[in-house]
């Protein structure tokens, strides 16, 4: 196929995707076809992200084996996803009452790899999402304990607490030590992961030419923001921090609204933004070697801000890919989380 016709495909794809589900699958399975017959399609159109898509919109339709069918061919082909990609089976047999099958594919994938914290969570995110709340409660509770106790690294600690206390609420059971458990520090040492660092991302060395410094936004990260009344009172005045009747708005809201933020400031032209997690453990002890003075809360905060972004490896870059993680740490990719149309607030 010519580069055009791709051009033109991939055009239909992205038009599709913002209507019914039905004619988004229409299309995906018209652009697969393309690439089992092309390999040079393969390659533009990113053939495992289209077997991704049709499960999904498969399983919006309610056809179970269709989307089974293109789960595991992401299996098959060598898809890279946190948490392993199997765990897509497992959910759309959770979300069609298939149980047991999905139990025993958690259940492997979990003993394969029983450090990843994204498959627990995968799994009580599920569960819980369909009622189950004694299984998501035993899969969120491994989750938080493994959060807490590695240090948080994957930033989950928040999210993990608020499923735990739905599913403990909706079983009519009280919060218990576990939901207010600090994650264990990290070592800062060469070579280990520090708050804010993306794993596994290299840094490149400064040079002499080096590119102006980012604009950074500040960020509160979802296990530093149920106290930000508390820390930072002055943020009751921003517009980001509470609905029309001037009570707190949920992470999930706060952080679609700084995605609006962001895109405002991308529409006006800045250039190479980032995010900036302030989180208390990292930011008093700068306040104290930094600013001894009585100054401006919200100035100190940019002023970290711009400190932070000089190491590129403690913000986060905005916007990421559009299947990438989505920036805010919800897990879920960036197309479909605050990069969705239509997600700001």
């Amino acid at each position: 196929m010519r580069t055009d016709g791709l051009d033109q495909l991939d055009q239909e794809i992205r038009a599709a995707s913002r209507g019914p589900a039905e004619a988004y699958a229409e299309v995906l399975e018209r652009a697969i076809a393309a690439c089992d017959a092309d390999p040079a399609a393969a390659r533009y159109l990113d053939v495992l992200d289209l077997h991704s898509e049709l499960a999904e919109a498969y399983d919006q339709l309610g056809r179970v084996e269709d989307a089974l069918r293109h789960a595991d061919a992401l299996v098959e082909g060598g898809y890279r996803s946190e948490p392993d990609p199997r765990c897509r089976r497992a959910e759309i047999l959770t979300r069609h009452g298939r149980l047991p099958e999905a139990a025993a594919i958690w259940g492997a994938v979990a003993a394969d790899t029983p450090d990843d914290v994204w498959v627990y969570n995968n799994a009580g995110l599920e569960y819980g999402a369909i009622g189950e709340h004694e299984l998501a409660l035993s899969w969120l509770t491994r989750a938080l304990e493994l959060a807490v106790r590695t240090g948080d690294p994957e930033r989950l600690v928040g999210q993990l607490r608020d499923l735990r206390a739905a599913s403990l609420a909706a079983l009519g059971r009280e919060p218990d030590g576990l939901q207010t458990a600090t994650p264990a520090l990290i070592r800062r040492e060469h070579g280990e992961p520090q708050p804010g660092t993306r794993l596994n991302r290299k840094v490149t060395p400064a040079r002499e030419s080096a590119p102006p410094v980012p604009v950074a936004l500040v960020w509160l990260p979802a296990d530093e923001y149920a106290e930000w009344p508390r820390r930072w009172p002055d943020l009751a005045d921003s517009p980001l921090m509470h609905d029309e009747n001037g009570e707190p708005v949920s992470h999930a809201v706060y952080c679609r609204r700084m995605e609006g933020r962001l895109r405002g400031h991308a529409e006006a032209g800045m250039a190479r933004l980032s995010v900036v997690p302030v989180r208390a453990a990292e930011y008093n002890p700068w306040v104290a070697d930094n600013a001894p003075d009585e100054r401006d809360p919200a100035q100190l905060r940019a002023q970290y801000a711009a400190d932070v972004a000089r190491d590129p490896s403690r913000t986060v870059t905005w916007p990421p890919g559009r299947n990438e993680p989505c920036w805010c740490g919800s897990g879920r990719k960036y197309k479909k989380c605050c990069g969705a149309p239509g997600a700001p607030l």
